[in-house]
């Protein structure tokens, strides 16, 4: 590949430039130059730490892409760029397959690369191909039905709260009494609402909450058994409950032949510095999985730390930085990771 384009996202122009030569004098030795182009995003000050997250793999898609496309006709296949939305709230693969994203032409095989900030430096790409590289993730919101009454007649009502603290213990006791304790499994709950003035028992009580763990078995048991435990606690009250599923991603499993291959394809480019971590597992979940169900798909992380202070905080505090020289790298990757697994799988 003899031309490139490379993004980047910065909170000011000053900032933007800092870099800017490093990253042009990176392409030119690992990817080739040749009237590079530049391709520059500005973002706003004080956006999310999920927002600039997002941005970071967006940049790297994009450029990828840009890379890809002036280079099409030497391509032995096709290569689809997938900008899924809705990560945070766990819909984007699932609406994208819907819509066709796997299928005209049929996909064989996915890669997708996740920045991660912290104490790291950049140059880390971390991998699981043995086993669960993220959690699933099944949220759930329960409402709980009573009967409204004034605090001083409690046995005129039906106290959803009451209900609710039940329902809130006996979830716990899932995790301790019913998984094997040889998998991991989480249950949170993170939300409870219930009432609005201190001397009236409300009509309804709301529970959200998240189940996350790394079996499958383990999965179908918690859901069900959360739903069960809901409904048959309030029943013992004299209440009711409507239980509703926010968000439904199984583990992300990653292909360990083709994580493997891939892996190959990345060292074969010998960037300084690009060091593999294997047998990474995170408790956090991602819908990446959904594709990865369908389709041989790897999933890995990309370091985009600092080793010095700023890279004190984690993804998603409102202080993260990310340190921009994961995007060149990032870029080189997709690329090289397209190309090579099309040339090695003619049919």
């Amino acid at each position: 590949m003899d031309a490139v384009a490379y993004i980047r996202v910065s909170t000011n122009k000053e900032e933007q430039e800092l870099s800017l030569e490093n990253q042009r004098e990176f392409f030119e030795k690992y990817v080739g130059n040749r009237n590079d182009t530049l391709i520059r995003i500005y973002s706003d000050k004080g956006k999310s730490a999920t927002k600039m997250k997002n941005r970071k793999d967006l940049q790297r898609l994009l450029s990828a892409a840009r890379i890809l496309k002036e280079q099409e006709s030497k391509l032995k296949g096709t290569v689809k760029f997938m900008f899924q939305p809705a990560e945070e709230t766990f819909q984007g693969s699932k609406n994208m397959i819907e819509h066709g994203i796997l299928e005209n032409p049929k996909v064989d095989a996915a890669l997708a690369y996740h920045v991660s900030p912290g104490k790291m430096p950049v140059g880390l790409f971390m991998y699981n191909d043995k086993g669960t590289m993220m959690y699933s993730v099944d949220g759930f919101k329960i409402t709980v039905k009573g009967k409204g009454s004034h605090g001083a007649y409690p046995h005129a009502g039906v106290d959803p709260i009451n209900i609710g603290v039940h329902i809130h213990l006996a979830l716990q006791e899932l995790i301790a009494r019913e998984t094997d304790p040889a998998h991991a499994c989480v249950l949170t709950i993170g939300q409870f609402k219930a009432g609005e003035a201190a001397n009236i028992i409300p009509e309804t009580a709301v529970l959200q909450g998240t189940i996350r763990t790394n079996n499958t078995k383990e999965r179908e048991l918690l859901v069900r058994r959360m739903k069960e435990v809901a409904e048959k606690t309030a029943a013992v009250y004299n209440g009711s409950v409507k239980i509703e599923m926010i968000s439904e991603v199984p583990p992300l499993i990653c292909n360990p032949a083709l994580t493997d291959e891939m892996i190959g394809y990345m060292k074969e480019m010998d960037i300084p510095g690009l060091t593999p971590v294997p047998d990474v597992s995170a408790s956090a979940s991602e819908d990446f999985a959904v594709i990865a169900e369908k389709v041989p798909s790897t999933f890995m992380y990309l370091s985009a730390g600092y080793t010095d202070e700023r890279g004190t905080y984690p993804a998603h505090n409102p202080k993260v930085q990310f340190n921009e020289d994961v995007c060149p790298i990032g870029v080189a990757c997709l690329a090289q990771c397209a190309v090579k697994w099309l040339e090695s799988h003619q049919e």
